[in-house]
């Protein structure tokens, strides 16, 4: 079983569909293609004709039990307004996690404004994913995105997930240390790449990564996620066969620990989480 908890329906290039629905029917397709369960899929901090609203989204998938979604916020929108309108999409039950954007926007995720939120996320059990590391757009600031900032939001709500996305890549050991010492932070290793993995820049990853597991002692921390369409499933999933875990580290990886993260009851199986 397989649980890819990164996957998009934006539009990111003129030669992608530029309909939702074909959008929507290519994440199924590659999904079949490479055997994958279940799928998150991720609302963008912004919303234009290139990027759906979460609402939007939710109504799309509203009847399909493989897709999931996490619900983009702006955080230069944050209002009662707002909040309230999350509240309402939250109540849907389709809404799997929470997902912000430090770096494309200008915040740090321990900002006050954000406890409005964090108090969603709590009452709710959901998740808070967070975009750390490089950022795809070369305009985003990088100061915002150091896992590092995680650990703050982790020790003064402690009774909030947090998931450091893309493992806070380049700096996937602060983001190790920043899972080691809070079971409230999880990580995904999506987006590491664009498209498929170039051979010197796997082996690279690849030895990053199996630092980072053998420092957790175990994947008990991680989650796979690919980034698609950003990042290629099929060259993903070869990527973590290249790790050789051992069939509980890679169960826990590919998708007991997210089954019991977002509460997807799969496999009759928890994780480590």
């Amino acid at each position: 079983m397989i649980v890819d908890c990164h996957t998009h329906l934006n539009r990111y290039l003129p030669e992608q569909p530029p309909s939702l629905h074909e959008r929507y029917a290519q994440l199924r397709a590659e999904m079949d293609a490479n055997g994958i369960d279940y799928s998150l899929v991720l609302s963008s901090y912004k919303v234009n004709e290139d990027r759906p609203s979460t609402a939007e989204i939710v109504r799309l998938v509203h009847d399909d039990a493989r897709i999931g979604v996490a619900a983009g916020i702006s955080f230069y929108a944050l209002s009662t307004e707002t909040l309230a309108e999350l509240r309402a999409l939250l109540e849907t039950g389709r809404v799997r996690a929470l997902k912000l954007y430090p770096g494309y926007q200008a915040f740090y995720v321990y900002d006050p404004q954000l406890r409005g939120v964090y108090g969603l996320a709590a009452e709710f059990g959901v998740p808070v994913m967070i975009h750390t590391g490089d950022t795809y757009d070369r305009l985003g600031k990088l100061k915002y995105t150091h896992p590092l900032t995680i650990d703050e939001a982790a020790v003064d709500f402690r009774d909030v997930h947090f998931v450091i996305c893309h493992m806070g890549n380049p700096w996937l050991m602060d983001a190790a240390e920043v899972i080691y010492k809070n079971e409230n932070v999880s990580g995904d290793i999506s987006g590491f790449t664009l498209g498929t993995f170039e051979e010197r820049f796997e082996r690279l990853m690849i030895a990053k990564m199996r630092d980072v597991i053998a420092y957790a002692n175990g994947t008990g921390g991680l989650l796979y996620g690919t980034d698609w369409p950003i990042s290629d499933m099929a060259s993903y999933l070869r990527f973590v066969e290249k790790l050789e875990l051992s069939g509980e580290e890679a169960e826990n990886l590919l998708w007991k620990n997210a089954s019991t993260l977002f509460r997807l009851g799969l496999g009759g199986g928890d994780g480590d989480l």
